[in-house]
């Protein structure tokens, strides 16, 4: 018989939300910067990591570790220890395939090495894991428009089969999608696929109408406050548009520091209750606190999933996956079936508070 937590742990999942330098390891961190003599205390390292967070130090976070790491990665080595790490921390809690975000403008390597370094590590583990991993080349809208389109470029230039397509992150204030309209055209015309982070930090719901209609995603990354815009919120829902949610978002965390505010409030519960197609993801591993099952227990635990909502967003994360159908259509029949056997192994499924509980089945998706 299982507990809920093993339950969680094994069955199979795709994670679409992932940086990759989010899921780098404090120990790691701290041997790469002894490596290469960058002054790093162990306590600044903490300062980066939220399990390591106390209320009077200030928690720099996700992206304030990707300013850091990038220029700390200095060979292809270490991008591929990095890798191997986070692909480990994957298979540990039940993942199965992977799309990692991943700036090359970012980086002191060409962009060709560390595709060939990560594309060969994905292979090890592949074989070693049975895990798939693949890449999202994802534009660092901090940088300039121009900057994007080298990207871009850099991309059609050196196509490899681990490269699905680009993505957009950082901060998104003062750089909204229709920014780099140019290398998403350009990305478009050369048949890769696209996605984007918008509406992220509580910003206007227009970014993300604006990234569906202007730049043609196919895919969200978070997209929160599309639920002040009821219209909009519909057309997803009808549309099956897919929107990879974080349940560890610091903003949500810092906006509701009440838990029980945070739980009634949280938008990823209102997106799930208008019907929209949401996969959970865990967006910055290590940085966030959380991981492949931890992501899922939040669900359960504090937005009021049942087993059948957990279900529907596993087989959400199959049909968002950047694959061939009939691949999709394989991991279908064995997924499913693994998670319904692993579903009647357990002890007792989970009883959901009758405030929470919103009956998340899979109609209601």
């Amino acid at each position: 018989m299982l507990t809920l937590s093993e339950f969680l742990t094994q069955i199979p999942k795709a994670e679409l939300h992932y940086h990759l330098l989010g899921g780098v390891r404090m120990s790691t961190m701290l041997d790469l910067a002894k490596k290469y003599g960058v002054p790093l205390t162990e306590k600044e390292a903490k300062s980066y990591y939220r399990a390591y967070a106390h209320e009077n130090e200030v928690m720099k976070g996700g992206i304030a570790a990707l300013h850091f790491l990038y220029p700390l990665l200095r060979e292809a080595v270490d991008y591929q220890r990095v890798a191997h790490e986070v692909l480990e921390d994957a298979k540990n809690t039940g993942i199965r395939y992977v799309e990692f975000f991943w700036n090359p403008n970012d980086t002191n390597l060409s962009y060709q090495a560390v595709t060939d370094a990560l594309a060969k590590t994905f292979e090890q583990a592949e074989q070693e894991w049975n895990i798939s991993a693949f890449l999202i080349p994802s534009i660092n809208r901090e940088k300039t428009p121009e900057e994007a389109v080298k990207m871009v470029q850099w991309m059609i230039d050196y196509p490899h089969e681990r490269v699905l397509g680009i993505g957009i992150d950082y901060r998104e204030d003062h750089a909204p999608i229709e920014n780099f309209w140019k290398a998403y055209r350009l990305a478009e015309q050369h048949g890769l696929r696209l996605t984007g982070h918008c509406s992220e930090f509580g910003l206007h719901w227009r970014n993300v109408e604006t990234g569906l209609d202007l730049l043609n995603l196919e895919r969200i990354d978070h997209g929160y406050t599309v639920i002040e815009n009821p219209e909009l919120t519909a057309r997803c829902a009808r549309l099956g548009i897919p929107f990879t949610v974080v349940p560890s978002n610091t903003f949500f965390m810092k906006k509701w520091p009440n838990h029980q505010d945070w739980q009634k409030n949280h938008p990823i519960r209102q997106m799930a209750k208008a019907g929209m197609k949401i996969i959970p993801a865990t967006d910055d591993w290590h940085m966030h606190d959380t991981n492949g099952v931890k992501c899922y227990e939040v669900m359960i635990e504090d937005f009021g999933f049942d087993l059948d909502g957990v279900r529907q967003c596993i087989l959400n994360g199959i049909d968002a996956a950047w694959q061939p159908e009939s691949l999709k259509q394989e991991w279908r029949y064995h997924w499913m079936k693994e998670f319904d056997d692993l579903r009647a192994q357990l002890v007792e499924e989970p009883k959901i508070a009758p405030e929470l509980y919103t009956q998340y089945g899979p109609k209601t998706f």
